[in-house]
């Protein structure tokens, strides 16, 4: 029985659909999760030349309610999903786009769901064609043959793809960045993807790990609630952005919110898992994501909420000075001088000396504030560091202090190192004002 919708090949195709078979078959995976899947298996039927017969998607989630049908699939660029509470891993998809994404290397696409309905087992399939996608046909309405409910896409008239493909480094890595921080999310409940039968591996993609113990306790010490805190930072870009993740005892995400660390230029890919029983007596739509003080009702709570994300900015600002310090700075320092951004030097002594208390500078304050350089015109920078070194120059370093400080905020550790580095770039036994501290 064909079902017409309320779109057209012309606005499916100005929609934005992916570009990049990648990216759509990450559409149909994130779908499965979305129907509350723990295990996607993506199978590629070829034969011995490569020749792609049809390509499969199967997941073990609740399937697709027969009475949902006429709004999921009847309807483009909305979803029952954009009603659900926002913030959370377990809905990715929001207006629908995913299901068309077959078009990109496919001529047809197959649902066959199995869902349950008052304690009955049923399944029907969808059928949508690439040159019509304006309607969508639904047959095989019946009680299905086994009791367990999940959805199987099948992908036929494959074109411009062959099966080597899937198994490249490239396309496993993808899938990897892209879902490495969900499974390892839930990996106690054990999710996984598959691929041709062999599980998906993230695990390469995770540089350092550290997991840490925070005992917070409510102002008059009657509540403690233990949280344990699990960091990660990755070696490459992940499929979400960085996210501090609040899951309950029995570590199923409640809520997430983004970390303070977001807007930044030097790779700095982290994830911060944080759980406690602090969160099991809330369900998610009662959970306001933001840090206002009505966060959560009991005046308790919502201190030791605060007192938790201090305690996590703290924990990610230590880890984010570490990684500067030990990789983004040196690579910030070569770029500026690849890029000729420093004042000229000779090979004088003199020179020699005073670029490297130049560029002990640079580093100190790019530990402090690796932004520092972000967003500005290559021109500026080179002024602003032209004009630092004309007061090395000038002697003139007990000056230099005090512009560093109004333009971030320092603490007294790295006020006072700042300062060793400035001692040296002058003989006077103290540049600086007796009454600095």
């Amino acid at each position: 029985m064909k079902k017409s919708t309320k779109i057209t090949n012309q606005s499916i195709e100005s929609a934005g659909l992916p570009k990049d078979p990648k990216h759509a078959i990450a559409e149909y995976i994130w779908n499965g999760f979305d129907a509350k899947a723990t295990r996607i298996d993506l199978f590629i039927e070829s034969n011995e030349l490569g020749y792609i017969s049809h390509i499969g998607i199967q997941d073990n989630g609740e399937g697709i309610p027969l009475e949902t049908l006429s709004f999921s699939f009847g309807n483009f660029l909305d979803s029952i999903k954009k009603n659900r509470l926002k913030r959370s891993s377990y809905t990715r998809g929001k207006k629908g786009k995913g299901r068309f994404s077959f078009s990109l290397f496919a001529t047809r696409a197959i649902w066959n769901t199995v869902f349950q309905e008052d304690g009955n087992f049923l399944s029907y399939r969808i059928q949508i064609d690439r040159e019509s996608k304006e309607q969508y046909d639904i047959g095989g309405n019946s009680k299905a043959e086994h009791t367990n409910t999940g959805t199987q896409v099948i992908l036929e008239g494959v074109f411009g793809l062959n099966a080597a493909f899937f198994e490249t480094d490239e396309f496993k890595n993808f899938l990897a960045q892209e879902f490495g921080w969900f499974l390892f999310l839930n990996k106690v409940r054990n999710y996984a993807i598959s691929i041709n039968g062999k599980l998906l591996v993230y695990e390469h993609l995770i540089q350092e790990t550290d997991l840490l113990s925070w005992t917070a306790y409510s102002p008059d010490g009657d509540v403690s609630y233990n949280f344990t805190i699990n960091y990660i930072r990755w070696n490459q870009p992940i499929g979400d952005r960085y996210y501090y993740y609040f899951l309950d005892s029995e570590k199923k995400e409640i809520a997430k919110i983004l970390s303070s660390f977001n807007n930044n230029a030097i790779n700095f890919h982290h994830s911060v898992f944080v759980e406690s029983t602090f969160f099991d007596h809330f369900e998610r739509q009662d959970i306001i994501l933001s840090t206002d003080d009505n966060l959560f009702s009991g005046k308790a709570k919502q201190v030791i909420y605060r007192n938790l994300l201090l305690e996590l900015r703290d924990l990610l600002d230590r880890k984010q000075k570490k990684y500067v310090l030990e990789h983004a700075v040196s690579v910030k320092l070569t770029d500026l001088e690849r890029k000729r951004l420093l004042p000229d030097y000779t090979d004088s002594e003199t020179d020699v000396k005073r670029k490297d208390v130049l560029l002990a500078l640079i580093k100190e304050i790019y530990i402090v504030d690796p932004r520092i350089f972000f967003g500005i015109k290559p021109e500026l920078v080179r002024t602003y560091l032209g004009f630092i070194d004309l007061l090395l120059q000038s002697k003139k370093s007990n000056d230099i202090l005090p512009i560093i400080d109004k333009a971030l905020t320092l603490t007294d550790k790295e006020r006072n190192r700042i300062k060793e580095i400035l001692l040296t770039s002058t003989n006077d036994e103290n540049p600086f004002p007796k009454e600095e501290k």
